[in-house]
């Protein structure tokens, strides 16, 4: 336990140790640390002394209680919280203890997504056109004026999770045998690729950013397909213009001072910037890592430290990778059967691997877009190089790995 001097931070931890191993970078800053943990990460963190588990940590109030009590007592210099679904909470729980950091109108201008679009769209950027989802009667009203194709999503959610595309009647159909979700939204398609602007911002200005492009779509899980990035380096001529919508973004919103980024943009074939959302965390998947092996920088813990430790210098002037030294990551998911055997000894080109699987477990098939099976960090000279070894690991791991239906 942290003496009552000692600054600290309180941290609630829904993400894998490889992604925030917190207790070397608390120890390398001196500072005490306080880890509240999931159940299902838990034993990734058994290792770090005081580590606590909470095996109800999404749907119970004992992590709540927990805070309250911990930071009654010890005050910390900061309460961090890395994944989607611990931002409104955390930001609460701030205000109630009044402790630094993102408050609640902040975290919610981020996470619901009809808010978000609406000071977006205020500020003259471009979103989709969209309307919430109160009662059924809104999604068929929206369908009467703007017709197919459509997304419906929570405005909550986070991962793909609950996202409908509706293209026609047969998928309004499908989408209506079920429950809508309790707070939805629906909005325009958009027609475009797919970009995205993952960054820092420090002392409430943004400080490093650095842009990659999907090789398909987030909704990849559900058909079992690989979802895959690769990121632009700072020559590419769209990448200016990318981060500056992104910092445009981020002024139309109560972003706080400290904080990490996530922002999704369509380039439409008009050649128009078009929001998708933005998060205020640290990109999915295997984000973080490839912007890690790429440029050395490390978002999640030089967030971290920017929250825990006052005048933290965080890196600056990063836009894009250098030329010749890109990466990306391809993840995999879950397919219906039982899994027989995981791949081994990957190409020269990959950074980093990971494996979540169980050798012997069965499994239903995809459940969210950063619920992986396997993934990968890959480099290359550039977006192009990049996206050429995706595509030799996508054939490789598909002959490599063993499933039984």
């Amino acid at each position: 336990m942290r003496a009552s001097s000692e600054r600290g931070a309180v941290v609630l931890v829904d993400s894998d140790y490889a992604d925030t191993p917190y207790d070397k970078w608390a120890a390398d800053a001196g500072i005490g640390l306080e880890l509240l943990v999931s159940g299902s990460r838990f034993p990734q963190y058994r290792h770090v002394p005081g580590a606590r588990c909470f095996p109800d940590y999404r749907t119970g109030g004992t992590l709540e209680q927990a805070v309250l009590e911990t930071l009654t007592t010890t005050p910390a210099q900061s309460l961090v919280a890395r994944a989607e679904s611990d931002l409104l909470r955390a930001a609460r729980l701030r205000e109630v203890l009044g402790v630094p950091g993102q408050n609640w109108d902040s975290a919610l201008a981020f996470r619901d997504k009809v808010l978000m679009k609406t000071l977006v769209a205020e500020a003259g950027l471009a979103v989709p056109d969209f309307a919430p989802i109160r009662v059924l009667v809104d999604l068929l009203a929206f369908l009467r004026q703007h017709g197919y194709p459509v997304v419906v999503k929570p405005a909550y959610g986070s991962g793909s999770t609950g996202t409908h595309v509706l293209r026609g009647p047969e998928d309004l159909a499908r989408l209506l045998n079920g429950p809508l979700p309790e707070y939805a939204q629906v909005e325009r398609f958009v027609t475009g690729t797919m970009y995205v602007v993952d960054g820092l911002v420090a002392e409430g200005e943004p400080v490093t950013s650095f842009v990659s492009r999907y090789l398909n779509d987030c909704l990849s899980y559900r058909s079992g397909t690989p979802l895959g990035s690769t990121q632009l380096t700072s020559d590419d001529p769209l990448v200016p213009r990318l981060v500056d919508f992104a910092h445009r973004v981020l002024d139309a919103l109560p972003t706080p001072r400290c904080t990490s980024y996530h922002l999704e943009v369509f380039h439409t074939p008009e050649d128009e910037l078009v929001l998708c959302e933005v998060a205020s965390r640290t990109g999915g998947a295997l984000t973080a890592a490839a912007i890690r092996a790429a440029s050395g920088i490390d978002l999640d813990r030089e967030w971290f430290l920017a929250q825990a430790v006052p005048r933290h210098p965080a890196p600056r002037g990063a836009t894009g990778v250098e030329p010749g030294r890109a990466a990306g990551w391809v993840v995999f998911y879950p397919r219906s059967g039982q899994l027989v055997a995981l791949p081994q000894d990957p190409p020269p080109f990959v950074a980093e691997e990971r494996h979540r699987g169980t050798v012997g477990a069965t499994y239903q098939g995809g459940a969210k877009s950063g619920v992986y099976l396997s993934g990968y960090v890959v480099t290359g000279g550039d977006a192009a190089q990049v996206e050429q070894r995706v595509d030799e690991l996508v054939q490789w791991y598909a002959a490599e790995s063993r499933w039984r239906d």
